[in-house]
């Protein structure tokens, strides 16, 4: 979709071009008319690929800030992409500097910016996802381990992303509480004082 709307975009910007170069209308208010018509259009079908490069933009940026590492790039996916990993949220290639988010992924993780407050599960669970792919990033491969170092820097995440301090903190907290078990990247040495404590000192995460 997001192709496909920016192709169109480019068509019409090339219409209006040809129309300002040679243009099919011999009175000057007609002339007007359609390159500005031309151009409208151009722009409204311009939006919706704008505002998905500006957040994977700032995700990128949010990335770079909390791992300290230049040129990350975030995908955030389309449905068609998604539908070759299927059941990842996300994933990086190794020795890459590239997150790839899943298409629900990116749409949870407006929902948690547009209400960090209310956030269900799902969006805070995007926001995990996103700082567990920039572990990778930063070279931690282990998923455990990942894992782990993630809910460690959550409230970091939040923060970059503009989330209020105190909201951030309730938000990384309520992420590590309510971890499952049974999750494959469990680890009950995740906890404060276990054998993955990082020992940050803005450490907010509480025992599950």
């Amino acid at each position: 979709m997001i192709l496909l709307l920016t192709l169109l975009s480019v068509g019409f910007i090339v219409l209006a071009i040809i129309g300002f170069v040679r243009p099919q209308y011999g009175e000057r208010f007609q002339f007007d008319v359609y390159v500005g018509a031309m151009l409208i259009v151009a722009a409204l079908l311009a939006i919706f690929p704008v505002r998905h490069l500006l957040f994977e933009m700032r995700l990128a940026r949010v990335a770079e800030a909390l791992i300290g590492h230049d040129h990350v790039i975030v995908d955030c996916q389309s449905t068609f992409d998604s539908i070759f990993h299927l059941g990842a949220a996300g994933f990086v290639y190794r020795d890459s500097g590239r997150i790839n988010l899943e298409v629900r992924t990116c749409r949870w993780l407006r929902g948690y910016l547009d209400d960090p407050v209310g956030a269900d599960p799902l969006e805070l669970f995007s926001l995990h996802v996103l700082t567990h792919e920039a572990m990778h990033v930063a070279g931690i491969y282990n998923e455990k381990r990942a894992d782990c170092s993630a809910f460690q820097r959550n409230h970091r995440t939040a923060i970059l992303l503009g989330v209020p301090g105190n909201v951030a903190i309730l938000n990384a907290r309520d992420l590590h509480r309510t971890r499952a078990p049974s999750h494959p990247y469990y680890s009950p040495e995740c906890e404060p004082g276990g054998g993955m404590d990082e020992k940050l000192p803005d450490a907010v995460w509480t025992k599950s």
